[in-house]
């Protein structure tokens, strides 16, 4: 293998060919013995290299090296084009290029190297370069763990509890920064100072080097105690510790340990004391033995009654006093395997508090844990002498019932509802809880106690999910809902990133005018495997894992740029209605949010019409009416959504900054079939006529619908009889016909 540019070939036999291959043979030689790796790169690629260059590489031959690109050879592109650019203006001047820098391996491994270049034509770079690499990753590795080796002996020096001085010819070279703060001496100030300078008197100094230096002759180290000088006077009594730097010559010096022990012998010098005097007190007390054996006794009792303190609050939750998750899950495991052997029915129940969560943001955690104790009181009272009420923790209860069925768990779930729909008072704050709970039974639905629980857990979830402030028994289908919630939780972490939402626009209409005059925003979620995820589902999924809350962020910016699209658009104004839950309502940034958007996409505040339900606005009164208060200072509007579903009174609803009530769909569907329904929809659009209030009927699907709202005074209506929900582009095309039928 040559390096030589490549060049006429010459006959066979001829002087000069026999000279050319004694050269190249020559040279062949020379590159196999060197010890570096030698390549001839041209077109940015391997031409020809030598055997050293390919096991730098990790490449069996040169052959296989042979025709690889050189910016392979890098860490990335960037790195060999930075490469290219420190090194060109160099090498066409007919310079050698060295430099160190990482390289990579065939395996993709990065190894240091040293590189040296050189163009074969400076004038032509195109004729290639020849190119030296040197293997140094270990020399580098080395050259770092000395650094860490001399760092770490510079800390260790410079942070060490006692001080440390390098003597040469009994003059200090250096030393560490506490020997100079023990003699109080400033930084430096001692540096090539005799050691005489740190003695009390010549005599000491003299003695000193007597029966300190004889030891260190003999290649011994010396130990012994010192009386030192400090700077201003005073005698510092030390332990010494002193080497020879090199035993077999001590011109080079010797280096010296020092700690004051000078509070330490005070110190045991008072214990001596103290030894003494206890001495006396013990032979003094000797007849008071007596008393003694009864502190024992005493102690003993004390220590009884911690062991059984330690005992009760490994097994009992310290606020409430009910039995914990250890010791229920010791008489769940009894129970058990008491139901087992004697085929005696077993129900576990799960219970979690409805909402707790706003009772500790509204009113704070102290009155959230009086509440959870006289939850726990009450549940207690409900059960039979032999249940066990447990607390897992936060606002989750567990009810061990043993020898109850289904029927039996039934009539304790409906007992535990009473218990908890009468009030609670804390402070001036009436408060009223719900328990959504789950039941699981023995040996149905588990054969060990861990089974009865994540099933009772599972079917507490179904509870929620179905309303809340009821009971349900563990199911098969529901093991499957659980396991697709689980997996809706995990898709909705990246549904926002990966851009799998999109608003859809119903149209809102006015029945007198039968023009467009709003539009509500519903959220859309379609994702590649799940397909199309109804919001029926996934919301109340967003709300229990706190997704909610950048999703609503999303909804709000989502469709306030959309409304502003119309209006750069020519469109008529339009109200844009986005639904609230309950976590956006209660988020302190939401009011700095909305000023924000609505400054962003320079909309009028009234524009904007948030819709939230009954429920939402009634679970905390007084903070719903602040928020609303706060958003209606600002030109926002803000509906009821649902209305008529829901819990709120008359005088509640009064205090609330509300522009609009929507009629639930389920008062509108059968307006045509059922008089209750007709009686209540009048009831509501004359009640919000009164409150000054305007009214969105929902589900309006036909004309028969239609003409009944329209005749009770009902404002506007929206439903599948005008238009269902649809993209942004289509209820453009849907407006502007709208428009043309108008005009």
């Amino acid at each position: 293998m040559s390096f030589l540019p490549d060049g006429p070939a010459l006959e066979p036999g001829h002087p000069s060919t026999l000279a050319l291959q004694r050269i190249l043979r020559e040279q062949q030689t020379l590159l196999d013995s060197a010890g570096v790796g030698i390549v001839f790169i041209r077109h940015r690629a391997v031409v020809r290299c030598n055997q050293r260059y390919a096991e730098i590489f990790g490449l069996d031959s040169c052959a296989e090296a042979v025709g690889r690109s050189s910016e392979a050879l890098h860490p990335s592109r960037e790195a060999f084009r930075e490469l290219g650019r420190a090194a060109f203006p160099v090498l066409t001047q007919g310079r050698a290029y060295r430099t160190e820098r990482q390289m990579r391996r065939s395996n993709g491994q990065l190894f240091w190297a040293h590189l040296t270049g050189r163009l074969i034509t400076p004038r032509d770079s195109s004729e290639g370069s020849i190119w030296i690499i040197d293997d140094i990753d270990e020399q580098k590795l080395a050259q770092a763990q000395l650094g860490a080796a001399v760092r770490e002996k510079q800390m260790l020096f410079d942070n060490a509890m006692v001080g440390i001085v390098v003597l040469r010819d009994r003059h200090l070279k250096r030393c560490n920064r506490y020997f100079e703060q023990m003699l109080g001496y400033e930084p430096g100030e001692l540096l090539d100072s005799p050691s005489r300078r740190w003695y009390l008197s010549e005599s000491d100094w003299q003695a000193a080097g007597e029966y300190c230096y004889g030891p260190l002759l003999r290649g011994e180290d010396f130990e012994g105690q010192m009386t030192l000088r400090a700077k201003d006077g005073r005698a510092v009594i030390c332990e010494v510790r002193s080497r020879a730097i090199d035993p077999h010559d001590l011109a080079q010096g010797s280096m010296w340990i020092v700690m004051d022990v000078s509070e330490r012998l005070r110190i045991q010098a008072q214990l001596a004391q103290m030894h003494s005097a206890l001495e006396q007190q013990v032979r003094e007390r000797t007849s008071q033995l007596s008393d003694t054996v009864a502190d024992l006794h005493r102690e003993i009792a004390q220590r009884k009654r911690d062991q059984e303190r330690i005992h009760w609050m490994a097994h009992y939750d310290a606020l409430t006093g009910l039995p914990n998750r250890v010791l229920l899950a010791e008489r769940g495991q009894e129970a058990v395997r008491h139901a087992q052997a004697s085929g005696t029915p077993l129900s576990v129940m799960f219970l979690d508090l409805d909402n707790f969560k706003h009772v500790n943001d509204s009113l704070g955690h102290r009155q959230g844990d009086t509440l959870l104790v006289e939850i726990g009181r009450r549940l207690r009272g409900t059960v039979r002498e032999r249940d066990m009420v447990a607390r897992l923790g936060g606002d989750e209860f567990v009810l061990l019932l043993p020898g109850a069925d289904a029927r039996g768990a039934a009539r304790v779930a409906a007992k535990m509802q009473e218990a908890a729909r009468q009030p609670v008072q804390l402070g001036e704050h009436e408060v009223c809880m719900s328990p959504s709970m789950g039941i699981a039974l023995f040996p149905e639905h588990g054969q060990d106690f861990e089974s009865l629980i994540q099933a009772a857990d599972t079917a507490m979830y179904q509870a929620k999910t179905e309303g809340r402030n009821i009971y349900r028994f563990f199911s098969p289908q529901m093991q499957a809902q659980s396991t697709r919630a689980l997996q809706l939780i995990h898709a909705l972490r990246r549904a926002l990133e990966r851009e799998q939402f999109t608003l859809h626009y119903q149209p809102q209409l006015d029945l007198d005018s039968g023009q467009v005059c709003g539009v509500e925003a519903l959220l859309r979620w379609h994702h590649p495997e799940l397909g199309d995820v109804s919001p029926a589902e996934f919301i109340p999924v967003a709300e229990d894992s706190g997704q909610i809350i950048p999703i609503g962020e999303w909804v709000l910016r989502t469709a306030l740029a959309q409304l502003a699209r119309w209006r750069d658009q020519g469109l008529p104004p339009l109200t844009m209605a986005v639904n609230l839950s309950a976590a956006q309502f209660r988020h302190p940034l939401l009011p700095e949010l909305i000023e924000q958007l609505l400054a962003q996409y320079q909309l009028p505040a009234d524009r904007l019409e948030l819709e939230l339900t009954e429920n939402v606005a009634v679970d905390d009164a007084g903070t719903a009416a602040q928020i609303m208060n706060r958003m209606h200072s600002k030109g926002v509007r803000l509906a009821m959504d649902d209305f008529g579903t829901g819990y709120s009174s008359l005088s509640q609803l009064k205090r609330f900054q509300i522009f609009r009530l929507k009629i639930d769909r389920s008062f509108v569907r059968d307006l045509g079939q059922d008089g209750n329904d007709r009686a209540i929809v009048s009831a509501i659009v004359r009640m919000a006529q009164a409150l000054s209030m305007r009214t969105t009927a929902e589900g309006v699907e036909t004309a028969e619908q239609l003409a009944f709202l329209h005749e009770q005074g009902c404002d506007e209506a929206q439903g599948y009889h005008f238009a269902r929900p649809m993209p942004a582009a289509q209820f453009e095309r849907y407006l502007c016909g709208a428009l043309a039928c108008a005009g």
